[in-house]
C-alpha cells in the first residue's frame, strides 16, 4: 500500500482558548438483507440513496448527536489521559481515556454521515497500544513521519510496536482536539503535500472501514510544545458488497454543511472503479458552475498549482483507487446558500467501455443559522448535550461574519460563547494572525516570544510581523480588553501586511463626532479603515475610540478585511 502522507498544518502550543437537491445518479436507499456463504448477514447500504436523505434537518440532527461534549476544550494536553505519556527514558506510552476516544469516533462518523457512508464506525481499543506507541515515536523525534526513527534508550518491542502503527495510520501534528484532526487537517487535506491525493479524506471514507483507534502524546517541534496524534486507518473489515456506491464526494450531493468546509479545502470525488475505468483518464474533465451568478470554472489536467486552481486525478490505493480532485481557485469564498452544479466529463464504463459523465449539485448552509429557523430538536440522550445558551448566539448584523471567519477555522484561540462580551488583546490578535496565516500560507518557524507576560506562538508571530505591539517594555497584556482605537490600529496593520494600499485613501476627512477624543497615533487608521469600508461608527456618528471592543465588532472588521483579498 502507499505510504499516506502526513497533516501539514503545524500549530504552537500557548493557545488558551482557543432544502433539497436531487443528485442525476441518485437512486432509492436498499435495506434488503443479503446472506453470502460463509458471512455474516447484513443490510446493504448505498450511498447515493443515503445522500437523498439528508434533509437540512436530518444534518443538523446529526451534527448535534455527533457534537463534542466540551466544545471549547483543549484535551489532548492534558485532560484526555488516563495514563500520562513520558516522551524521556525510560518511555511509556501513556493511555487515553475512553471519553476521548469516543471524541474522535464521532468526528469521524459525522464525516462519513455527510458524505453518506455508514456512520457506525467503533473503537477498536485492541490497538490503543499501539497508537499511543506511534504518536510517542513522532512526539519523543519532534517531527511527523510514518517511518520514526528509534529513539535512544527505548525498547526494541515499543519502538516496534510504535513504528508498525505509523505505517497504517493518519497522522497529524498541532490540533488541540481529535475533531480538530478529523476536520481542519485530515478532511481539509488542502495542503501543497496534500491536495494531490487527498489520502488522509479518502481512508476516512473508505467504504470498508468499520473501526479505528486514536493515539496522542505531547512532544516538542523545535522549541514549540505541540500535541502528536494519529488515527488508524487501514481497517477494512466490513463485509464486501455491504456498501452500494457510484461515487463518494466530498463535499457531497446535495445539502452541505459550512461548519466543517473551508475555502481552500479541493473537492474531491471518488468513483466506483468496478463501474469507471480508472486505466483511461487523460480526458477527465469537470466544470462547476456556481447558480446565484452563473460563474463557471472549468479544470482539467493542465491546472497544476497546488496553492491555487487544482486538478488530478489520483489512482493510489487510499481505499478506492480512483479519485479525481479540483479547485476551482484559492480565492473562492463559500457562502451560506451558495449552490453549485458539477459536471464531470471524459469517464469511461467499465463494463462497456462506452464514453459516460456524473452530474450533481451541491448547496452550502450554515447549520447554525438553520439549528435557529427549524422546531427544536430533541436531544440525543446519549450525547449529554446542553440546551444553548441565548448568550452564546451571534447577533443577526453579525453572523455572516461570523460564519466566514469559523467556517474557515480562523476562531482558534476564541472561546465560541458570549459573542457580545468584549474581547481580549490576545483574542483579537489571535484571530487576526490566523486571518494572516490563512491569506498568506504563512508557516510559523521557532521565534522568541517579545514579552514576559505571554509565550504564546501566534503573539510571538503577530509581533515579528508588525501587526501588533506591546503594551509597555517587555509586556503584552493578553487578558487586557482591547479599545476600537487599539484594535483598528491591528487592523490597518494587518491591511498592509497583507499588501493594502492606504496612499490613496482619505486619512483625514473628519467623519467622527468625537474626532477629539481619538488618539493622535491612531486618528489616520481609524478613517483609513472607515473609508476602507472596514468599519463603521456605534451611533451618532461617533466611534467611541476608548470604549472596548466586542467579539461581534472583532468579527465584522476582521472578516470585511478578508473580503478585500
Amino acid at each position: 500500500m502507499d505510504k499516506m502522507i502526513s497533516a501539514s498544518q503545524k500549530k504552537g502550543r500557548n493557545v488558551k482558548k482557543r432544502g433539497r437537491i436531487a443528485t442525476v445518479v441518485a437512486t432509492a436507499v436498499l435495506t434488503a438483507s443479503v446472506i453470502l456463504p460463509g458471512q455474516e448477514v447484513y443490510a446493504k447500504h448505498d450511498v447515493q440513496g443515503s445522500i437523498e436523505q439528508h434533509t437540512r434537518e436530518a444534518i443538523v440532527q446529526k451534527m448535534k448527536e455527533y457534537a463534542p461534549l466540551q466544545p471549547d476544550a483543549e484535551y489532548l494536553w492534558e485532560e484526555a489521559y488516563e495514563e500520562r505519556p513520558s516522551t524521556t527514558a525510560p518511555y511509556t506510552a501513556g493511555k487515553l481515556k475512553d471519553t476521548y476516544i469516543l471524541e474522535g469516533i464521532k468526528a469521524v462518523n459525522l464525516a462519513r454521515y455527510l458524505a453518506g457512508l455508514p456512520d457506525d464506525v467503533q473503537p477498536d481499543y485492541a490497538l490503543s497500544k499501539q497508537q499511543q506507541a506511534a504518536a510517542l515515536l513522532n512526539a519523543v523525534n519532534g517531527q511527523l513521519s510514518h517511518s520514526p526513527s528509534r529513539p535512544d534508550g527505548m525498547n526494541e518491542d515499543l519502538y516496534r510496536l510504535g513504528a508498525n502503527a505509523a505505517k497504517s495510520s493518519n497522522i497529524a501534528y498541532g490540533a488541540d482536539t481529535f475533531r480538530e484532526a478529523v476536520f481542519d487537517l485530515y478532511m481539509a487535506d488542502s495542503g501543497e503535500n496534500n491536495i494531490d491525493r487527498v489520502g488522509h479524506r479518502r481512508w476516512i471514507l473508505n467504504p470498508g472501514m468499520k473501526k479505528t483507534m486514536f493515539g496522542a502524546v505531547v512532544g516538542q517541534s523545535g522549541t514549540i510544545e505541540v500535541p502528536y496524534s494519529n488515527m488508524y486507518s487501514f481497517d477494512a473489515s466490513r463485509a464486501a458488497g455491504e456498501v452500494v456506491y457510484d461515487q463518494i464526494a466530498w463535499p457531497s450531493a446535495g445539502q452541505f454543511p459550512l461548519e466543517v468546509w473551508h475555502d481552500k479545502d479541493p473537492w474531491s470525488v471518488s468513483l466506483n472503479p468496478d463501474i469507471y475505468d480508472n486505466k483511461r483518464t487523460s480526458a477527465i474533465k469537470v466544470k462547476m458552475t456556481r447558480k446565484a451568478d452563473g460563474k463557471v470554472w472549468t479544470m482539467d489536467s493542465s491546472d497544476q498549482n497546488k496553492g491555487g486552481k487544482y486538478f488530478k486525478v489520483d489512482t493510489g490505493y487510499y481505499a478506492i483507487p480512483f479519485c479525481i480532485i479540483f479547485r476551482p481557485d484559492s480565492s473562492i469564498k463559500y457562502n451560506p446558500e451558495d449552490q453549485f452544479h458539477i459536471e464531470i466529463t471524459g469517464l469511461y464504463s467499465k463494463a462497456n467501455g462506452k464514453s459516460v459523465s456524473i452530474a450533481y449539485d451541491t448547496q452550502f448552509f450554515a447549520a447554525g443559522q438553520q439549528e435557529n429557523s427549524i422546531s427544536e430538536l430533541q436531544n440525543n440522550p446519549q450525547t449529554n448535550l446542553q440546551n444553548e445558551s441565548t448568550d452564546a448566539k451571534v447577533s443577526s448584523w453579525a453572523q455572516e461574519y461570523y460564519l466566514k471567519l469559523k467556517s474557515n477555522a480562523l476562531l482558534d484561540g476564541v472561546a465560541d460563547s458570549n459573542h457580545t462580551r468584549q474581547i481580549s488583546r490576545q483574542e483579537f490578535t489571535t484571530i487576526a494572525f490566523n486571518v494572516y496565516q490563512y491569506l498568506t500560507n504563512y508557516e510559523m518557524q521557532e521565534v522568541a516570544s517579545p514579552f514576559t507576560d505571554i509565550a504564546q506562538p501566534k503573539i510571538s508571530h503577530a509581533a515579528k510581523l508588525g501587526i501588533i505591539q506591546g503594551t509597555s517594555a517587555g509586556l503584552f497584556s493578553p487578558d487586557k480588553q482591547i479599545t476600537r482605537q487599539e484594535a483598528v490600529v491591528v487592523l490597518m496593520n494587518l491591511y498592509k501586511k497583507l499588501g493594502g494600499n492606504t496612499a490613496g485613501v482619505n486619512h483625514s476627512n473628519k467623519a467622527f463626532a468625537d474626532d477629539a477624543q481619538i488618539s493622535s497615533w491612531a486618528k489616520a487608521d481609524a478613517y483609513a479603515a472607515y473609508n476602507l469600508g472596514l468599519i463603521q461608527g456605534t451611533g451618532a456618528n461617533q466611534f467611541q475610540p476608548k470604549a472596548n471592543l466586542t467579539k461581534e465588532q472583532a468579527y465584522v472588521m476582521l472578516a470585511k478585511l478578508m473580503e478585500k483579498y
